[in-house]
């Protein structure tokens, strides 16, 4: 998936399915190091997603209060 134009909803089920993965030892030993970067990768975008949202509702929340 590229992140351009990757959603959180799609990034947190990929998140899900790495996990899902790890946890019922379906990732393989060479496999394991590479989907830990992409999970790394998928947590720090939603993190951001998440922030930028924040951001922004927090915006229109005061141009709310100042109308």
């Amino acid at each position: 998936m590229k992140k351009e134009s990757l959603t959180y909803e799609e990034a947190m089920a990929r998140l899900e399915e790495l996990a899902r993965r790890m946890e019922n030892n379906e990732t393989g030993i060479d496999q394991l190091a590479a989907e830990l970067k992409e999970a790394r990768r998928l947590m720090a975008f939603c993190k951001e997603k998440l922030y930028a949202t924040d951001e922004e509702i927090k915006k229109i929340w005061e141009t709310d209060k100042k109308e």
